[in-house]
């Protein structure tokens, strides 16, 4: 995948942090000299999503903000190379007698100094 020498990829994505531009700045920003994103190895040349995407990053109004990630998501799932078939779940068990325990985004964002016996 990293030389971009395929016909096609089944790979696996997880969000980096809890923010839309996680997954915007991935799957819709790929700009000349860029950072190396998903879209930038899959060859989608997106000058106008990829303006849109910087365009959300730096905007600070929270409806203006979503409605912006919402035109991007839209242009994703209609005119991207991406299929998203499956999508990923990290469980955590734990004994009844546990408080205290919250599970984040991942497995790793599990925080051990808040739970208790």
């Amino acid at each position: 995948m990293r030389s971009r020498q395929f016909q096609s990829i089944f790979t696996y994505w997880g969000a980096d942090y809890i923010d839309p531009n996680t997954n915007a700045s991935t799957f819709a920003y790929n700009v000349p000299n860029g950072p190396k994103t998903l879209a930038w190895r899959v060859g989608w040349s997106i000058p106008q999503l990829s303006e849109l995407t910087q365009q959300a990053a730096a905007t600070s109004d929270a409806g203006k903000r979503r409605a912006l990630y919402g035109q991007i998501q839209t242009s994703v799932m209609q005119d991207s190379p991406f299929v998203v078939a499956l999508q990923g779940a990290q469980q955590v068990g734990l004994r009844s007698n546990i408080e205290g325990a919250q599970q984040s985004l991942g497995v790793s964002m599990l925080y051990f100094d808040q739970i208790a016996k």
